[in-house]
């Protein structure tokens, strides 16, 4: 009876099931333009930060994590708050369901 309530549950709320599984990854719905600190710049401060973004079924940034470091606090801070403000094309399942999903982006800030 249990199992049978639980089950009950998890299809009324939308858990994903194997027959629709993700098949359209989140991305970027335009890559953004992400600001250089103009502090960093002068003293010439490069480097890669890698973030995990959760993007949201309404295409938002949901939370943003550093995976790595730039080695700079204020390229990684950058990183961060760029990406928040990011528009991105949420994850979609076989059935075209939007769902909420977790991607890594690289971002790269290199001087030229």
């Amino acid at each position: 009876m249990r199992f049978l309530c639980l089950l009950t549950l998890m299809l009324l709320f939308g858990c994903a099931t194997v027959s629709d599984e993700v098949v359209a990854p989140a991305a970027y719905a335009k890559t953004p333009t992400y600001s250089y600190p103009p502090i960093s710049r002068r003293l010439m401060e490069q480097g890669t930060v890698l973030v995990r973004v959760l993007v949201l079924e309404n295409g938002r940034a949901g939370e943003v994590q550093i995976l790595k470091s730039s080695g700079y606090a204020r390229l990684d801070a950058a990183a961060v708050a760029n990406t928040k403000i990011a528009d991105f094309v949420p994850a979609k399942t076989k059935s075209g369901r939007r769902v909420n999903s977790w991607i890594k982006i690289p971002i790269h800030f290199m001087l030229e």
